[in-house]
């Protein structure tokens, strides 16, 4: 194998590994990071040290351009998977885009070097040439992580199959292949003046690639949204139409109560024997527990409150009710069902998961103070919950249906310009609601 001389205006290959590992390292701090994280980062940093070696060892071997080029590839994605808490099709997505935007600081990089260091006379030296990669590196990863992070909390949610894949991994490769193949070919029919011109095309072809997979990322997020709020508008229908069936279905059941009551009450004056008397007062016993209702001033509350206290009667779940209902008069009622069926239906689902069932403890309170509603809800947890950034984060594998319920709930506390908090500590999970009392 014979190493071709290297021109002077050909990007030294360490500076596309250090774009790599610098463009790899800004998706690490975007996504959510895998258990063990020391060994995992010191596999992590093992792999960058022998990307930058093999980046010195093959600087200007032709012969071995594009394998090199795949293990870059394979690194970048391989170091996502063993770092991050992502599959194998969002590692390669992730990996692609930051290959591309490595590809792009890279070029963009060294062709600014090359073309200021005659008109500013900068030395060329490693000293000068360290100075401007640091400063220009910095400048571009730094917008890049800006532009990242805004959009991180959304990212880590994306349902990445073959079909939203496909176009990034396309779209990369045509940017590889475009920028790099007339620097190839071009370097064996031109002189280093026509070459030049090559140079500034290849950086224009990686920004028009990096925005192009850039602008179809942004397009998947927005599209993930959009169904998302459509996900959200029928949860909040269903639960309505769920809560007028409910409300029928109580007035029902307590007209049927109250008629079965007063007839044992009747049974219970002409009974003579003590096992009839006390078959009726069991019998009594037993349908109280339709009498389980909330007179909390608000209708709508007080049928929620009720079908929950009647589930949690049933499921040996101890919840405790304090509210001032008529405070909420001013929210829909479709709104008002979402919010507290959803808190609720979170809290029973948490606690139904304890073995101990006099821990299985629930906690509501509404109360209003200086013009704003309070909400608090208290439950006890088997597992604590991982809350960063104030949101709970899914253990489940499939993270594009996360957390639907407390996103109604986030929507619900928005559309009222209220705050929502939520806390874990000491075996409960909190959460505390402050909304502004609107006129009706």
């Amino acid at each position: 194998m014979i190493r071709e001389p290297i021109l002077s205006i050909n990007t030294p290959g360490y500076y596309y590994a250090i774009a790599y590992i610098a463009a790899v390292f800004i998706m690490i701090l975007c996504l959510p990071k895998r258990e063990n994280k020391l060994w995992r980062s010191i596999a992590a940093g093992g792999i960058g040290i022998l990307t930058l070696i093999i980046s010195v060892i093959t600087d200007g071997i032709l012969d071995i351009f594009f394998p090199v080029m795949l293990f870059y590839v394979l690194a970048i994605i391989g170091t996502i998977i063993l770092v991050c808490d992502v599959h194998v099709m969002m590692a390669v997505y992730t990996g692609v885009r930051a290959f591309i935007m490595a590809e792009f600081v890279a070029a963009v990089e060294w062709g600014l070097y090359y073309f200021f260091r005659q008109p500013f006379h900068l030395p060329a030296n490693p000293l000068t040439q360290s100075v401007f990669l640091l400063v220009v590196d910095g400048l571009l990863f730094g917008l890049f992580y800006y532009l990242e992070r805004e959009e991180s909390e959304d990212t880590v949610h994306l349902a990445i199959h073959f079909r939203e894949l496909f176009p990034v991994v396309l779209m990369g490769m045509i940017t590889f292949a475009s920028s790099n193949s007339m620097v190839l070919i071009g370097r064996g029919l031109f002189g280093e003046q026509v070459l030049t011109g090559f140079f500034i095309i290849r950086a224009l072809v990686d920004l028009v690639g990096v925005t192009l997979i850039f602008s179809y990322h942004r397009q998947l997020l927005d599209m993930m949204a959009q169904n998302e709020r459509e996900k959200l508008q029928n949860m909040l229908e269903m639960q309505y139409q769920n809560y007028e069936v409910l409300q029928k279905s109580m007035e029902i059941v307590n007209i049927k109560y109250h008629d079965l009551k007063h007839q044992i009450a009747l049974l219970k004056e002409d009974a003579s024997r003590a096992d009839a008397l006390e078959s009726l007062e069991k019998m009594e016993r037993e349908i109280s527990i339709y009498e389980a209702q909330n007179k909390t001033g608000n209708p709508v509350l007080d049928t929620i409150l009720t079908a929950k206290s009647l589930y949690c009667q049933g499921h040996w779940i101890e919840l405790t009710v304090v509210a001032e209902g008529e405070a909420l008069s001013f929210m829909d009622p479709m709104d008002l069902t979402s919010l507290f069926g959803n808190m609720l239906d979170n809290a029973i689902e948490s606690v139904e998961k304890i073995e101990e069932k006099e821990r299985r403890l629930i906690h509501l309170a509404v109360t209003t103070q200086r013009g704003f509603v309070r909400i608090r809800l208290e439950n006890r947890y088997q597992q604590k919950p991982i809350i960063l950034n104030g949101r709970i984060e899914t253990t489940k594998s499939n993270r594009s249906y996360h957390g639907y319920g407390l996103k109604s709930i986030e929507a619900t506390v928005q559309k009222y310009g209220g705050s929502l908090t939520i806390d874990a500590h000491d075996g409960w999970f909190e959460e505390r609601i402050l909304l502004p009392i609107h006129d009706n």
